[in-house]
């Protein structure tokens, strides 16, 4: 036998012997698969992982936000209905007061009008208070980085 034909031979008895190692494990055990980082930042998982885990890991990620979202339009929709309830009830409280007041010829049609009005002065008053404090924090805090240079 010549020196070639040994290296053939020993490079086909190697090759068989690499392809019957493989043959004993799962693939999916060598291939590295990137993770995103916000799945790292959410599921602690390490940035390279295997595939097969990385498989596994996906199912779970993917049930588990969608029973997250699930739960999350399910409150949504009952905040809906409880939105819809208070309006309806809203509504119909105008709409008993107003059937009586619509006798009354200024009132009747004036009543949007005075609603309006005190809607604007219940929210103007919170406001006005808002911007008051707002406007006394600003200057304790000049005050203090001033070195006392802002007088009140």
């Amino acid at each position: 036998m010549n020196r070639s034909s040994v290296i053939y031979v020993f490079a086909a008895v190697m090759l068989s012997l690499v392809l019957a190692a493989c043959a004993g494990f799962d693939l999916g055990d060598v291939v590295k698969v990137r993770t995103p980082n916000t799945i790292q930042q959410t599921t602690g998982l390490a940035s390279r992982i295997t595939l097969n885990e990385a498989e596994a890991e996906y199912r779970a990620w993917f049930e588990n936000t969608q029973r997250t979202g699930s739960q999350w339009k399910a409150s949504i929709e009952r905040a809906g209905e409880i939105r819809g309830m208070l309006s309806q009830l809203t509504l119909s409280a105008l709409d008993s007061v107003g059937p009586t007041l619509a006798g009354v010829p200024i009132v009747g049609p004036a009543l949007p009008a005075l609603t309006g009005i005190v809607g604007l002065f219940i929210g103007s008053g919170r406001l006005r208070k808002e911007k008051e404090a707002s406007f006394n924090k600003g200057l304790k805090e000049g005050k203090t980085l001033g070195g006392d240079a802002v007088s009140t």
